[in-house]
């Protein structure tokens, strides 16, 4: 019985899709491009505008393209008895002769058919729009064109269903005419082979290193962990990004140990999950090698970019610039497979967490984590970099991509740096636990006022200082020589000099009015203001010792000792 097929079929793009599309493209361009302007907020850190444009810029070529397609009026797919026109490709049409086959791709969100043509036929062709100017390697393979069901105006099912009864007439009418079917696509060009059997053992491990290292800033911190959540003094001794660190100091390998830390229990746990994602996407797929090598450079890419792009005063920590690199790169590997089901579960799996990782919408997790949205943008081009040569690296015949080993090397020379930097760790933990404003801070009081009186044998010009603290912290730590130390530190001072003054109020001599009086010079005042605040929080005057306090942290220098010490008390005061 022969197949009724009409004689042409025009189907045009749904406006009303298109516009929606289209509108929706350019609320979240202008969202991303006025990003840099928004006011700067205190651990609100933005994107600047050379990160934030031409991502934006992007978006707005696609809500572009989607506006040409209404305003130029032509249908997106014709169909006729002599080919297939796809608006795809220039105003040509393919004769059904040069289609393999036709595929339909359907899930919730995406609708697409898949038109597999003839390699040489293909090769002739000329692409229209983006996808003209876009490298080859992310266009996929050329003996495949995708058509999106959704955006043609009509019932996706009857359109597929017309274009499979064109092939089929054509085909029919082909035998019985005598002529010439083209080979098979498979005897042509033969698919990417893959195995995506067994389990991603490298991401497990990867997450193990991560819980394992997060216990030891619990347990080896230079501050006590509060809710199980260490310090940033913590994370900065241990090797966290900090610019002067960095590029004062010469501390490059900060840029791997930064990877490796976490900043809270949430931080970890969310890191955990999406590099399990991450392994179930990628690993199988490309080999444990080229995983870890990938994760390993975007790591790198992702330090590099919170160092260059976050302000000088925050410590950066997280696997996130990793993780985000490894979803980047899920997308670039796709394009090995020419079309069907993995490709677009690869792509739909790594942007439903990719997109919202580079986009800064929030800026805080729910327990007062920053997310470094600068690390993620340098992870995913790292990934993404990297994952391009990947695809150079690998042969259809072959299941994981070539060098493997110049892979692992890689990943082995991340692994020297970050053991090899524990010696240093070690040694600025050990230092900075010595410093006895630390001790003091940490309770250790009786420790810190020994080393308050060391350190004042070494500066004769900070002595007077030294020995206050050194008093302060014996009478925290309930000392019987308190009082007698401090009236020998004050024989040897000059009474008619700054800081006498403060001697004697702690001594009974002066009430803290006088003590401001005499002080006549702005440095001098914000050390009235410190050391006032502290007679008052010894006699648990604590609302007065906040005031004073607060007065000195807002007069004293950044490099002053009572500056640190106005800061640290405040802290304490709040926590109580």
């Amino acid at each position: 019985m022969d197949v009724k097929v009409p004689h042409r079929i025009e189907f045009a793009y749904d406006k009303g899709r298109a516009l929606w599309l289209s509108f929706l493209a350019t609320v979240i361009a202008a969202a991303v491009a006025g990003g840099p302007f928004l006011p700067d907020r205190p651990g609100h850190p933005h994107l600047n505008a050379a990160v934030c444009w031409p991502f934006a810029f992007l978006i707005v070529l696609l809500a572009a393209s989607l506006l040409l397609k209404i305003f130029k009026g032509k249908p997106g797919l014709i169909i006729s008895q002599a080919g297939i026109h796809m608006e795809s490709y220039f105003d040509e049409t393919i004769p059904w002769r040069a289609v393999r086959g036709v595929r339909r791709y359907h899930r919730r969100n995406v609708d697409l058919m898949n038109v597999d043509l003839d390699p040489m036929v293909a090769r002739t062709l000329s692409r229209r729009g983006l996808m003209g100017w876009m490298p080859r390697p992310l266009r996929g393979r050329e003996d495949t064109a995708a058509v999106s069901l959704k955006l043609l105006h009509g019932d996706p099912d009857w359109i597929y269903d017309q274009c499979l009864e064109f092939l089929a007439k054509d085909r029919e009418q082909t035998l019985t005419t005598g002529g010439l079917i083209l080979a098979d696509q498979n005897e042509v060009s033969a698919d990417p082979v893959f195995n995506l059997k067994g389990h991603p053992i490298f991401s497990y491990v990867l997450i193990a290193i991560l819980i394992a290292i997060y216990i030891g800033e619990l347990n080896f911190g230079v501050v006590p962990a509060m809710d199980y959540t260490p310090s940033t003094q913590t994370l900065l001794v241990l090797g966290g990004i900090f610019r002067e660190r960095i590029l004062s100091c010469g501390e490059w390998w900060r840029l791997v140990t930064a990877a490796m830390l976490h900043g809270s229990v949430i931080h970890l746990t969310f890191n955990c999950l999406a590099l399990w994602r991450a392994g179930i996407l990628l690993e199988r797929l490309i080999g444990w090698r080229w995983f870890a090598a990938i994760f390993c450079i975007s790591a790198l890419g992702g330090s590099v970019g919170s160092l260059l792009m976050n302000p000088a005063n925050m410590v950066g920590v997280g696997a996130s610039g990793g993780i985000i690199g490894l979803f980047a790169a899920v997308i670039v590997a796709s394009f090995h497979f020419p079309s069907g089901p993995l490709p677009q579960l690869l792509r739909i799996g790594a942007i439903q967490i990719l997109v919202p990782s580079l986009l800064p919408i929030v800026g805080h997790t729910a327990d007062g984590v920053h997310i470094d949205y600068a690390a993620h943008l340098g992870g995913a081009i790292a990934g993404a970099a990297l994952s391009f040569v990947l695809l150079k690296a690998w042969s259809n015949k072959q299941i994981h991509p070539r060098f493997g080993v110049a892979a692992l090397i890689c990943s082995i020379a991340f692994a020297a740096v970050a053991a090899g930097s524990i010696w240093r760790i070690g040694e600025l933990r050990v230092s900075y636990l010595a410093n006895p404003f630390v001790q003091y801070f940490q309770g250790q009081y009786q420790k810190a006022g020994e080393d308050f009186a060391e350190k004042a044998k070494l500066d004769e010009h900070a002595a007077p200082y030294y020995y206050l603290w050194r008093f302060i912290a014996q009478s925290r730590g309930n000392d019987d020589r308190a009082e007698a130390d401090l009236r020998a530190a004050a024989s040897n001072l000059d009474r008619a000099k700054w800081p006498y003054p403060v001697y004697e109020l702690f001594l009974g001599q002066l009430t803290p009015s006088e003590v401001a009086a005499k002080a006549t010079t702005g440095d001098s005042l914000c050390e009235a203001m410190f050391y006032i605040g502290e007679w008052h929080n010894l006699r648990k005057e604590t609302d007065d010792a906040r005031q004073k306090f607060s007065a000195a942290l807002s007069l004293c220098p950044t490099t002053f000792m009572e500056y640190d010490g106005a800061g640290g008390e405040l802290l304490r005061l709040h926590a109580r």
